[in-house]
């Protein structure tokens, strides 16, 4: 795997864990897959020998200790802010040190491309994101008569709140003292749950109504 494949898989793999349709499984399996393609790309780095590459090589291990002490057990990806921001950060500044220093080749143009793909993309999904957190009522009710979607959306709902309740529970059973970051983050996910719940009950009643 070339440096632009790599690069172009951990973006991938960036946009599925911003999902908020992905499976502990998953992002397990997506944490593993990140730890072994981050030191191939530093390698492929480091080897152009200049200062540059050298802090962009630093830079790769950062998130790779970070990846590392990350644990999809008890938080979601898209929940550990810091990792989250380093991660898209550091892939964006290693887009541009390799289309700067492979010069204006076919390659490069496309290197270019595909990163302002990216970014459109990521900006999309954080869009979608924040649009599934904050469905309104007045949405809901634009829904005339159950359809096979409707009850998708429900069941969907449903397996993520049961996932949220278990990733709140597991992170209360835990051993040891719970710093202030953990508690706003077990506060965060209540909420959370509660919007689910708030639209899982709405979807219900409008179901039952057609």
């Amino acid at each position: 795997m070339n440096e632009t494949e790599n690069i172009q898989r951990l973006e991938e793999l960036y946009r599925r864990l911003m999902g908020s349709d992905i499976a502990t499984q998953e992002e397990v399996k997506a944490k593993a897959e990140i730890i072994s393609l981050i030191p191939q790309l530093k390698a492929i780095i480091l080897a152009q020998e200049t200062p540059e590459a050298q802090e962009v090589g630093q830079d790769l291990e950062r998130l790779y200790e970070m990846v590392s002490k990350w644990n999809p057990l008890s938080a979601w990806f898209r929940d550990e802010e810091e990792l989250v921001q380093l991660y898209f950060d550091i892939l964006s500044k290693v887009r541009l040190f390799l289309i700067r220093h492979k010069g204006p080749t076919e390659e490069s143009g496309t290197l270019v491309s595909e990163s302002l793909s990216s970014i459109r993309q990521t900006i999309t999904q954080f869009a979608t994101v924040v649009e599934e957190i904050r469905v309104t009522v007045k949405t809901l009710l634009e829904i005339i008569s159950p359809t096979p979607e409707v009850h998708a959306r429900i069941a969907g709902l449903s397996s993520r709140a049961l996932e949220l309740e278990r990733r709140i529970d597991d992170f209360q059973a835990t051993t040891g003292n719970k710093t202030e970051a953990d508690q706003e983050k077990i506060e965060r996910w209540k909420q959370d749950l509660k919007k689910l719940k708030k639209q899982i009950d709405t979807l219900r009643k409008l179901a039952k109504k057609g």
